[in-house]
């Protein structure tokens, strides 16, 4: 519990008792600047200044104190791009929004009664990580190639708020965001829509990570190594690995055996890397012989010209790079599952200001956030 002085109890009864702070500080032996800093809220009396405090002004302790529950901090993790890595205010910022999204907590339509079911103990390592995504793959009743839906379904199934958002390309920190408010026990996962299809699956899965595993997050690398693992073993786990490993090891050239991944990566679609990244890991893992895949920085320009040719979540859905807020508020309930625009529309119809509580959720200029906002009153 936090106690803290009841001020507006305090100050009425000096008024009442015809007192100002100088007299109120003489009469209980402590500074002026003392009984300021209780009257500003910035400090507590002590226990015995409390007790002076209540038989001078005749109040009670349950007066003079009011007794809180603490709140916990939101728990942040981040998609992030490339080898951007994660600083201060990149956390502080993301909590911030944590802090925002808890005002919209109690305007979430059937929130379940029982708690999500998440990993107890997570863990790193190799075969601990390929054992939760293979009964992850057959609770979701996946045989080989992923689709989006899969992904969705399992993000409700952990009581997670799916967010669409458009940040473009390069502007933000990362291409999603994974915020889980443990007092409410609600997780809330932003997914860039500027995104090519390839990448996006893979934040899916990354961000599902950090949703069966949120005591691993805020900034902790474990987390991420998590994350990352997890969405590999997900999309491309180890039987796919040494299977790739085996044909990989048949073709002779090192620019046969990169095509042979795109071809791979093209009828899953998933990105080349998490083919490369899967069959890297099992063969650490295992003890084996690293195959020639070739350096890194020719895979990746391969990588690169793969990517050209697939488009953007937001040209999938929408057939434009800029959809209309209708448009952009039907897509999370058709194609998401998401009650999150229900919700922000409860909000915004029972709050004042909301234009720029949407503004600083969703980071939109503050004219889309007011058409944003108008939609959703209607």
């Amino acid at each position: 519990m936090i106690k803290s002085l009841n001020v507006p109890a305090v100050k009425q009864a000096l008024l009442k008792a015809g007192m100002d702070q100088t007299e109120l500080a003489n009469q209980i032996g402590v500074s002026r600047a003392s009984v300021s800093k209780w009257l500003l809220g910035k400090s507590v009396p002590q226990p015995d200044k409390l007790l002076s405090i209540g038989m001078l002004l005749g109040m009670a302790f349950e007066q003079l104190v009011e007794l809180s529950i603490p709140t916990a901090a939101p728990i942040v993790s981040f998609r992030r791009k490339a080898a951007r890595v994660t600083k201060d205010e990149d956390l502080e910022k993301a909590r911030a929004k944590g802090e925002l999204l808890k005002r919209l907590v109690k305007y979430v339509p059937d929130i379940p009664l029982a708690d999500p079911p998440v990993l107890t103990v997570p863990s790193c390592t190799y075969d601990y990580v390929q054992r939760v995504a293979s009964d992850m793959r057959k609770e979701m009743g996946l045989k080989e190639k992923i689709v989006f839906r899969d992904l969705i379904d399992k993000f409700n199934r952990l009581h997670a708020v799916i967010i669409p958002v458009l940040w473009g390309d390069k502007e933000q920190h990362g291409n999603a965001l994974n915020i889980h408010l443990p007092d409410s026990k609600t997780t809330w996962v932003y997914l860039n829509l500027d995104s090519k299809l390839v990448d996006f699956k893979f934040w899916m899965a990354h961000e599902l990570g950090h949703s069966l595993a949120p005591t691993l997050g805020d900034g902790n690398e474990e987390g991420e190594l998590f994350a990352e693992a997890f969405a590999q073993a997900l999309l491309f786990p180890e039987a796919d690995a040494q299977r790739m490993r085996d044909t990989l090891a048949s073709i002779a050239s090192v620019g046969s055996r990169i095509n042979k991944i795109k071809e791979e990566a093209s009828r899953l679609l998933i990105s080349p890397l998490t083919i490369r990244l899967s069959i890297e890991a099992f063969e650490n893992a295992r003890g084996l012989e690293p195959i020639d895949i070739g350096n890194k920085n020719p895979f990746m320009g391969a990588v690169k010209n793969f990517s050209k040719d697939v488009p953007t979540v937001t040209k999938t859905i929408f057939d434009t790079d800029v959809p209309s807020p209708s448009d952009y508020i039907a897509c999370a309930r058709k194609q998401f599952g998401s009650s999150f625009f229900e919700t922000l529309a409860a909000y915004c119809k029972a709050e004042e200001g909301s234009e720029h509580y949407i503004r600083q959720i969703l980071d939109l200029p503050l004219s889309d956030a007011k058409s944003l906002s108008g939609e959703l009153r209607q």
